[in-house]
């Protein structure tokens, strides 16, 4: 299982999208997230280094470098997460056997289109259509 870093980033940019002009700071989005501002600050890196968010040293994060429909799920999770493949194939098995000889490439045809629809349907997924749903 991966981490909380996606979600957590997602809040992130929600709150961002939310303030739209107004400067953010660490420590008011770790009081919404109820978590310690330094695991805010390195997410927030993770953001700016993507070009996804704007931040000034003394102000915080000034606002998003993209408008919201043109950042995905998909942006944020590359962002945040270290690359690495959905599923994990055993490969120490047993040669002689019918299925020790054949399961790592059966299954990493298998698990290959499997990422690839999850990378798709995340990429079809805007920060607007998340965002949208805070809107009162």
């Amino acid at each position: 299982m991966y981490s909380t870093k996606l979600s957590v980033s997602i809040h992130i940019m929600c709150l961002i999208a939310l303030t739209n002009t107004q400067p953010v700071t660490s420590e008011y989005i770790a009081s919404s997230i109820n978590t310690n501002p330094a695991l805010v600050r390195r997410l927030m890196s993770r953001l700016r280094k993507a070009q996804l968010i704007e931040t000034s040293t003394r102000v915080g994060i000034t606002g998003l470098a993209k408008k919201e429909e043109d950042i995905t799920l998909l942006d944020i999770f590359e962002a945040v997460e270290e690359k690495s493949d959905l599923f994990g194939i055993h490969s120490n098995t047993n040669h002689k056997c019918p299925v020790g000889a054949k399961i790592e490439s059966t299954l990493k045809h298998l698990y290959s289109n499997i990422q690839g629809a999850a990378e798709n349907e995340m990429s079809a997924i805007t920060l607007a259509d998340i965002s949208k749903e805070f809107i009162q």
